[in-house]
């Protein structure tokens, strides 16, 4: 059975990173965008889901998935 994975483009986030977010739902791809924001950028959990910082990214970007 084939899985079609949504994927996003870090840089698509407004980022300066090539890393690729995968994930069959826009769930999975929210959190694995979240965490590799944390661990790769620094970023804090607060800042991801804040409208202040560009880190809503994530919830913007959506429009920008490729399946």
């Amino acid at each position: 059975m084939y899985i079609e994975l949504i994927k996003l483009l870090c840089r698509e986030t407004g980022l300066d990173c090539n890393f690729i977010i995968k994930g069959e739902t826009e769930e999975q791809v929210l959190a694995a965008g979240a965490e590799h924001a944390i661990k790769a950028h620094g970023l804090k959990a607060e800042e991801i889901f804040l409208k202040t910082i560009p880190c809503n990214f994530l919830c913007h970007a959506f429009g920008k998935l490729s399946r």
